[in-house]
């Protein structure tokens, strides 16, 4: 006999097997991006190639990636969100399957542009799916905490992993270790995940599409290369914003355009777009700093700051799971997204005192409130908030946006770094690494009173 008093179960069986397999892609694009960073030396030494050129492994990826975000969004609605998510995870696992056999450089190149095409279907591909099969309040509150939590756990594997499986067993393997759990997760979404009605009517219309991948290539390209392209700078900083200022004039007059006017019709997305790219840039400015700051301040080794990470990206994944469904009942959606940008930015002040003292407890500490709080809050907190009040046949195109603007800002992060790096060329170590931190503290106290401004409110949504 059924017990009156016990609460029904969150999700039903098939929401649960929904959000499993997009936690899966976010897993494994995540894990992908951090496993990279600490083998890149031992690639470059098996292919004789310089650190900086070993460095368009993940530039490339990272380049396609959120070249195609915003078209694979686009794809979801008018595709479906089931068939992107199938064909970019098995476009990822097979570019997966050619960089562990890549035994030249130009192939392992082809793989990771490859990957980055991929994982740019399959994320928003997944987000849909949440989006279409969790209803708003709790249910997608708890899934894309979960699925923020496997992010999270993907990136502090492939920052614990990239090292030893490059040191012990050999870099082929980093891309080796994606295949064999692949296929069963493409297998249980081709089988599990149910067919869906395409909401979106119309056309793709591929020559706005491609329009649109050119420019998003071209402007990810100039972030990313942005220390190193010199006098060519501006030419192609002003030709991809040309681009793109042309390419909206004509969406705007289009029947049917590629982004809908009615998109965000509170407004709470758009701020949510801004504060996902700010946290996306000191997110990943912070990995690299501290990581710099553990080998030229503290005189650690890859491995052991590799370890380092993984507990407190394993208890990320807790607050996310346990904390942050509390948060949200307290704090409301945007008050939660406001409240990860201050732990941010007091995380980038105890890096910042800690790169100038050269003591262990603040690195610790800094750590702890942007790996274990910050991100596990504030990119589950920003993705529901750029969705929140999206009509259903664009959740796709929303997904993508949300999930381009991010790691465009991850791309601005990293090169604001690496132009605050070249302009500091002489004295103290520590010196070098205190600009760039500054950089990034202003960057999250910008985006902490973009939340606080009039119209963000305490509850969001």
């Amino acid at each position: 006999m059924q017990d009156p008093n016990r609460r029904p179960p969150l999700f039903n069986s098939r929401q649960r097997i929904i959000l499993w397999l997009a936690c899966s892609a976010v897993f494994f694009e995540a894990f992908d991006v951090s496993i990279v960073n600490l083998a890149l030396p031992a690639i470059g030494k098996d292919f004789h190639v310089p650190l900086a050129s070993a460095q368009w492994v993940q530039t490339l990826y990272l380049i396609a990636f959120g070249g195609f975000l915003l078209p694979g969004g686009r794809l979801c609605d008018h595709a479906g969100s089931r068939r992107i998510f199938l064909i970019g995870m098995f476009v990822f696992g097979a570019s997966s399957a050619l960089a562990f056999i890549s035994h030249s450089f130009p192939l392992l190149l082809l793989a990771r542009a490859s990957q980055g095409i991929g994982a740019a279907l399959a994320i928003p591909g997944s987000i849909s799916l949440l989006s279409r099969y969790f209803s708003e309040g709790s249910q997608r509150q708890n899934a894309i905490g979960t699925f923020g939590a496997f992010a999270a756990v993907g990136f502090a594997g492939g920052l614990a992993g990239g090292g030893l499986i490059a040191s012990v067993l050999d870099w082929h393997w980093i891309f080796g270790v994606n295949v064999p759990v692949l296929l069963p997760v493409w297998l249980a979404g081709y089988f599990l995940i149910p067919r869906e009605e395409v909401l979106a009517k119309g056309s793709l219309n591929l020559l706005k599409a491609s329009w649109l991948t050119a420019t998003l290539l071209l402007i990810c390209y100039t972030i990313h290369q942005l220390p190193l392209l010199g006098r060519t700078l501006w030419p192609c900083l002003l030709t991809a914003l040309l681009s793109g200022a042309l390419f909206l004039m004509d969406d705007r007059r289009q029947r049917r355009p590629f982004f809908s006017r009615g998109l965000y019709p509170s407004g709470h997305g758009y701020r949510a777009l801004a504060a996902s790219s700010i946290l996306g840039a000191c997110f990943l400015g912070f990995i690299f700093l501290v990581t710099a700051g553990f080998y030229q301040v503290l005189q650690w080794d890859a491995r052991a700051t590799g370890l380092l990470f993984f507990p407190y990206s394993i208890a990320s994944a807790g607050v996310s799971r346990f904390l942050l469904p509390v948060l949200f009942k307290r704090l409301g959606i945007a008050g939660v997204a406001q409240l990860s940008l201050v732990l941010l930015l007091a995380g980038i002040l105890l890096l910042l005192t800690g790169i100038g003292t050269g003591q262990l407890v603040y690195f610790l500490l800094a750590l702890f409130l942007v790996n274990s709080l910050a991100i596990a809050i504030g990119y589950p907190a920003l993705s529901i908030l750029s969705l929140s009040d999206v009509p259903t046949d664009r959740q796709g195109i929303a997904a993508g946006l949300q999930a381009a603007i991010y790691t465009t800002g991850t791309g601005v992060g990293l090169s604001l770094i690496g132009l605050c790096l070249l302009s500091v060329t002489e004295g103290p170590m520590a010196l070098g690494l205190s600009l760039p931190c500054m950089v990034m503290a202003l960057l999250s106290a910008f985006g902490v009173l973009l939340l606080a401004a009039k119209g963000s409110g305490r509850s969001g949504v």
